[in-house]
Parts: structure tokens; sequence; C-alpha cells
């Protein structure tokens, strides 16, 4: 479905939107986010050119610009070109410090094209930059697009509808009036407990910095099998989610309330779907406990599985999609305050979190090319200031810890991360 007319946002796209304008009215970039592959050799950067030119013609929101149309917004086509950009490590500096130093650089400009591609050459190999701005694609999104940039058929890639909008479409305006009471009241529920927070700071200038802790094939499978001990057929999500919990609350969260509140996002795409190419295809879910629940971790993993249990059996996984349909009738700032704010007016998100799953590149790499690693880097509002990504990579699970300085103590975080690596790894008792 390739058109130059204007295209609307979908609900899940005008979500992060309101978020990117967050962003962007505490003075830092917006809303992007960004898949950095560690490449072991130079692509051939000739290809991926072109690969990026016929991107925009397959794909017009690729390069579009964001326009108000009434009270919605939508993209509308530049037919503009995305210009790969070429970066060189300094040769005598040290590579893997010199390519993340050359990258948060990258991350931290001032951007105003929706998505830019970026290649960051070393010694021995380098690093491929794909960074964009929320509203275009989720993360799933993002590995189909690399998928494409690196495929010998691109011609075989397609964009197919929203499937928010498909979904809102198969129900009765009964069923997604019921729906949105339940999402109504779930949300009231999360935002009745106060958040603890990774900082006290609101305000002043912010840059990105990120750490990365990668773990080793022994060690992912540990963890693995460690989730689903505890978390079972729900996945690895909810036991990331608990360790980091506990994580903070064994370290002390700078901004101690009177639990925590972290959002995470459920994907409405099929397995290896290759559409949906661009828009947000998500929903939105909260894990909550109290300080007390966290303390013990047996019971807090119970809680945890009883409450995503609950969601799925009331529908609550899908009720939230007639709440993102209203909201895209508010303003920006309106709708901003609903996501952000609890009833004592405090920040609802201990935490920006998401799983993007496995993004394998094993069997045939990148243009051919073994992918060695991947980091994953998004802005995020003040507070939280940070933000956790996690992911497997070739099976092994990488997170990327995404943090805003000076409003994060450095010292502070590599204490929760050292926590972390204990909680997912059982290493303490509990």
């Amino acid at each position: 479905m390739t058109t130059n007319s204007p295209q609307l946002f979908n609900p899940a796209d005008y979500f992060t939107y309101v978020l990117d304008q967050e962003i962007r009215a505490a003075g830092m970039p917006g809303g992007y986010c960004c898949f950095a592959l560690e490449l072991a050799a130079e692509p051939n950067l000739e290809q991926l050119q072109q690969r990026l030119n016929l991107l925009v013609e397959k794909f017009p929101k690729a390069s579009a610009r964001i326009e108000s149309q009434g009270k919605r917004f939508a993209w509308v086509p530049t037919g503009q070109p995305i210009v790969l950009e070429r970066h060189r490590c300094q040769a005598d500096q040290d590579q893997q410090q010199e390519s993340q130093r050359i990258l948060l650089e990258i991350f931290n400009r001032p951007e105003s094209l929706p998505l830019t591609v970026h290649w960051i050459a070393s010694n021995t190999g380098g690093s491929l930059l794909l960074n964009w701005v929320h509203p275009l694609l989720d993360a799933r999104g993002g590995k189909i697009l690399l998928d494409f940039l690196a495929s010998e058929q691109p011609e075989s890639f397609k964009e197919s509808p929203s499937l928010i909008e498909a979904k809102l479409a198969q129900w009765s305006i009964w069923k997604k009036l019921l729906l949105l009471f339940k999402a109504k009241r779930h949300n009231n529920e999360s935002n009745r407990l106060d958040s603890c927070l990774p900082t006290t700071s609101e305000q002043g200038r912010q840059t990105l910095k990120l750490k990365v802790r990668r773990y080793d094939d022994d060690e992912s499978k540990r963890i693995a099998k460690l989730a689903q001990q505890q978390t079972g057929m729900a996945g690895r999500t909810l036991y990331y989610l608990g360790c980091f919990m506990r994580a903070m609350e064994l370290v002390g969260p700078p901004a101690a309330k009177a639990g925590y509140c972290i959002p995470y996002a459920f994907n409405l795409r099929r397995q290896n779907a290759p559409t949906p190419v661009l828009g947000n295809h998500v929903g939105c879910l909260f894990a909550r406990a109290t300080r007390e629940q966290v303390y013990n971790r047996q019971s807090l993993f119970q809680h945890l599985l009883s409450q995503h249990t609950k969601v799925v059996r009331d529908e609550l996984d899908l009720a939230y999609l007639p709440l993102m349909w209203l909201g895209q009738f508010l303003s920006p700032a309106r709708y901003a305050k609903l996501l952000r704010k609890q009833h004592s007016g405090g920040e609802l998100s201990s935490l920006w979190f998401s799983d993007v799953g496995d993004l394998s590149w094993s069997k045939n790499g990148f243009q051919g090319i073994p992918v060695l690693d991947m980091s994953m880097l998004c802005w995020m509002t003040l507070p939280p200031g940070m933000a956790l990504l996690a992911g497997q990579i070739n099976g092994r699970l990488t997170l990327s810890y995404n943090y805003l300085s000076p409003a994060i103590d450095e010292a502070w975080l590599d204490a929760v991360m050292a926590k972390m690596d204990d909680e997912l790894l059982a290493n303490q008792p509990s």
C-alpha cells in the first residue's frame, strides 16, 4: 500500500507522538530510537544507499514530515532522499569506546528527519545505525526495515494497514465501550500507587548516555531457564521487570515512594510477520508492585504472574486500544497529562521499558556479514530519565540501559546494574 497522499497517524502513532512532544518540550531531541548493529566487516555501502532510495520510493512515510490535519496528525510525504551518513573512528583510539562516542554524539544531536541511517567505520568492521522517531515505527518494524535494507529481494517487502485499526474495526460499539471502561479502571489503579523513581530531577539540560550489559550464551540460557521457572508462559518480560524492581529497591530508589509501576508494550504483530513495516502496532500494559511485595523475590514473581493472568483474562491487553483511539482527539499536552501523571501529581513510570524480543541475524547476517552484537537506544521523558531495553541478539541477552545525565547518578546506576545481574542469575538468596 504505497501512497504519496497524507497518511493519518494510527492511535499508537499518536500515543508515541505525544511523548515525543513531551521530550522536545524539555529541550531534548525528541522520541527517537536507535538500533546499532556491530558488523564484522564493512557492508556494501553503495547497495545500502540504493536500498534507502528504494525505501523512500516504496514507503514514502520514511522521509515524510508531520502535519496537523484538523484534530488529527498525519505523515505528509516529501520525497526527500535519505542519505547514508558515514563516520570513522579515530584509528589510534579504543575502537569500541570510539564507536560508542560517535553513536551517542549522533543520537544526542538535534534532528528533524524521521529516519536517518549511519555507518561508523572502525579498524575491523564497524557499526550500522538505524535512527528513527518513534511515531514512524515500532521496534519490530525497525527489525523489518533493517531486513529490507539487507535483502536481495527488497521488492518482496510490502506495507499493510494498521493492526490496531483492524482490531478496532472488528468490535461493536458496545465491545469498545466495555473495554474502554476496563482500561480506565486499570489506569486508575495504576495511578493510585505513587511510583518510586530513579531520580529526583525534573528539569535541566540533559545528555543521553548508555551502558550495555551483554550476557554470554551460558548466562543467557540460565536466565531464560530461571524466567521459565518464575513466570512460565508469560515470558521473560515479567522476569526482567521483577528483577529490575528488586535491583532498584535493594540499592534504594532516589525518589522513594509507595511502589513501582513500569509500563510495557504488547505487540499485535504475529510472530515473524513481514508486515506492517511502518507504523506502531502495540498496546500498553503495566507491571505494578508495592515496595513490600518487591522485598520478597518469590512472592513478587507470583504477584506479577497473577497480575498478568488477570490482565489476559479480563482482556486488558486489548482494552487500551479504544482508549488510545479516543486519545487521538485530545491535544498533545492534555493527552500527555493523562499518560504521565498520577492522582498525586507525580510521574507514573518508574522506568521506561521495552523487550524487543529475539532479533536474530545468525543465519544470513546483514548483507551476509555476521552481526556481532547490538545496542538499543531511546530518548525518554524526565522523570523517569531512564529506559531499559532488552533483546536477544542471536540468542544472547543484551540489556541497554539508557539514562539522562546529570539527572541519573552514574554510581547509583552501576550499583543497580550489579544487583540486576545478581537477580537475573539468581546469585543472591531470596
